[in-house]
């Protein structure tokens, strides 16, 4: 089973559980494929040269309306089941910038990725913080190099940013006005093609994460050396970043295996992803039954 995966922080998981043995010891043959681009790895999904991929539920919707059937089994990060004080993602300044609230930032230039899970996220503070859609000017940049030198440079004002380079930009003298730690929000999972996801597997292949996950938790300094040697957290940031925690818990009191592992997504979790994309032209319809995108 090859599982595409982009370089985020969490993806961690998955390589602990296949560099550790931990899907062998459950006897899946998993080898983890990274993807710098979620266009490379979608196409990958399209091409059928992978059994699953590591991404959001974003990634999920817009695959499964282009003809890959598949579902979420696991659950990596949401923004209420990770420990307190941990954070995902930040909207920070430059440290050129005076603004020292969201208010102070109507008009300015802010640093996005459109159609992204960043995108969403952006839309969902503006409506936590009751600010209208049109109150940043976005600009879509998707290299992210591109996107941090404009932000410390000062020729862009604000970027919303995903850990661990808000750590990096902060340490370099930007600002945190927000984060994500007030939203409700499943942020990365793992999906597998529906011919790949039997019963069977899916419980070998989550207990094998949430072993992974334990182990994460229990020594969290080791494993942030090897989340730089795989070039998920840039070694500038390793100082400042807070490590990741997956937490766990069981997905009922009746588990026999608790998986250490964040509450798969609901189906209204699915459903509000599916209506702001449908909002902005990402899905031409809604899924005809949310509840088959994820496998409990």
């Amino acid at each position: 089973m090859k599982i595409g995966a982009l370089p985020a922080a969490d993806s961690v998981v998955l390589h602990v559980a296949a560099d550790e043995g931990l899907f062998a010891a459950e006897g899946l043959d998993v080898e983890v494929v990274p993807f710098q681009s979620a266009l490379e790895l979608g196409a990958a999904m399209r091409a059928g040269n992978l059994a699953g991929h590591f991404g959001d539920i974003i990634n999920v919707l817009i695959q499964r309306e282009g003809g890959v059937d598949q579902a979420i089994v696991a659950t990596t990060t949401t923004t209420t089941h990770s420990s307190p004080g941990q954070r995902n993602f930040g909207l920070v300044v430059s440290p050129r910038s005076k603004a020292q609230s969201l208010a102070d930032l109507k008009g300015a230039d802010i640093a996005v990725a459109g159609a992204t899970i960043i995108d969403y996220l952006l839309d969902k503070m503006l409506e936590q913080q009751g600010l209208p859609a049109d109150h940043f000017r976005r600009q879509d940049i998707r290299q992210i190099p591109v996107r941090l030198q404009m932000l410390l440079s000062g020729r862009l004002e604000a970027a919303l940013l995903p850990e661990p380079l808000v750590s990096l930009v902060e340490a370099q003298g930007a600002r945190t006005l927000w984060d994500d730690r007030g939203l409700n929000t499943p942020l990365a999972v793992i999906a597998l093609r529906r011919d790949n996801a039997d019963a069977d597997t899916v419980r070998r292949f989550r207990r094998a994460l949430g072993e992974a996950a334990r182990r994460i938790d229990a020594e969290p300094e080791r494993y942030k050396a090897i989340m730089i040697d795989k070039g998920l957290l840039p070694k500038a940031a390793a100082d400042a970043y807070r490590m990741l925690r997956f937490g766990g818990q069981a997905r009922n009191e009746a588990d026999e295996y608790p998986d250490a592992l964040p509450p798969l997504p609901t189906r209204a979790d699915v459903e509000d992803f599916a209506v702001w994309m449908r909002k902005g032209g990402m899905l031409k319809k809604m899924p005809e039954t949310p509840a088959d995108v994820v496998l409990p």
